[in-house]
């Protein structure tokens, strides 16, 4: 019983940041998208 409460303490230490990490580039990526200048391609949407 003692192994399965370990297993999850070190899961979750390691998957919460790695979600934390992931989140924070994926809204960083998609709110530097607006803000890139335009290119030629954008004129023919």
């Amino acid at each position: 019983m003692y192994q399965d409460y370990t297993a999850i303490a070190i899961l979750l230490l390691t998957a919460i940041p790695v979600l934390a990490v992931a989140a924070t580039v994926f809204f960083y990526v998609k709110n530097n998208e607006r803000k890139t200048p335009l290119v030629r391609e954008d004129f023919y949407r």
